[in-house]
């Protein structure tokens, strides 16, 4: 026997936008404001300026904890922050990622009145010039749900590979891709939102309210075409956090269930459970063949087996989601 996630409310029908980081290039030859908290120069031993750093303005929410940074060159505006959360209590709740962004932009236009903002929130292509325009740079989406056996998912979740990412026990939860050095890629994580949110150095092992976050990097966006903000129309946040999620929840495959499997490869499926590494018998084009087959019956030999997953008792943990939006607008 073994343990089952019961998926069958998991849609994700609201998912939020946790952090956004975006870079504005203003239109050449349009005088614009400088706005900077400092720089940070680097000078060689004749006095000259090597290198100098732009610090960033940080503008702090007098209503909660939470801070949003800026800063302008004249030529160019860089963002980040969770703006969702900007004035909030809290962000158990959110926004969509082009709601956050009006958010943004209605800040900015507030802060920096003078500033050419005309073509803020588009990317344009001028031949002769070139590119100006609003490009993301990092964008976190994220969705609630409740479980009522938090510990014992955590624990399965944490046998998923995500992509060919393994997971990683993190403070409240498994995550994925925070060891790697591809730091502008993605990452993902499972924890426990409310013991985040009442301060718990531990999470709740039973019931809670759980959340599976992502972070897209800007090589990410750039490489998928997610950096223009026009190309987040028509729910693509619930697209592309569906295919993290879909990786990371799927379906277990339980000892009860592989009588369905076909013998050729039952056999090797019983061998991986018995903590046998299929590709240290087997030719590697074999290998992914199988791999393939049996990823069709919720069997994944590229993942060691844990044993968790096999234990002699069937029990079922419930998984659904919640609304993660927000009423309105602030």
């Amino acid at each position: 026997m073994g343990r089952k996630t019961h998926m069958r409310d998991m849609k994700f029908n609201s998912v939020i936008c946790d952090w956004l980081s975006f870079r504005h290039d203003f239109q050449p030859y349009t005088e614009n404001p400088v706005l900077e908290a400092g720089k940070i120069l680097k000078i060689d031993r004749n006095g000259v300026i090597e290198n100098e750093i732009q610090q960033w303005e940080q503008i702090k929410c007098s209503s909660s904890d939470t801070s949003i940074r800026i800063k302008c060159d004249g030529h160019h505006i860089w963002f980040q922050g969770n703006i969702g959360r900007f004035r909030e209590a809290n962000n158990l709740q959110g926004h969509t990622l082009q709601q956050c962004f009006d958010k943004a932009a209605t800040f900015i236009r507030a802060f920096l009145p003078t500033a050419d903002l005309r073509f803020l929130g588009t990317t344009v292509r001028d031949g002769t010039i070139g590119e100006y325009g609003t490009y993301l740079t990092r964008v976190d989406l994220a969705a609630n749900f409740h479980t009522d056996e938090y510990l014992q998912l955590s624990n399965q979740l944490a046998s998923r590979r995500i992509g060919q990412r393994v997971a990683r026990i993190g403070k409240y939860g498994p995550t994925w891709g925070y060891d790697t050095k591809r730091g502008q890629y993605w990452k993902a994580k499972l924890y426990d939102k409310l013991a985040e949110l009442q301060g718990l150095r531990t999470p709740h092992p039973k019931a809670t309210t759980a959340r599976f976050e992502i972070q897209l990097g800007s090589e990410y966006l750039r490489q998928k075409g997610l950096n223009k903000l026009i190309n987040w129309k028509n729910d693509m946040e619930k697209i592309v956090y569906g295919k993290f999620a879909s990786q990371a929840f799927a379906e277990n495959a339980t000892v009860e269930t592989w009588t369905d499997i076909p013998t050729r490869l039952r056999q090797h499926a019983i061998m991986w459970r018995d903590g046998v590494d299929p590709k240290t018998y087997m030719s590697k084009s074999a290998y992914y063949r199988f791999r393939a087959a049996l990823l069709e019956y919720g069997v994944d030999i590229s993942s060691p087996c844990n044993v968790m997953n096999l234990t002699q008792r069937v029990k079922t943990i419930l998984v659904h989601e919640l609304d993660a939006y927000r009423q309105k607008v602030a």
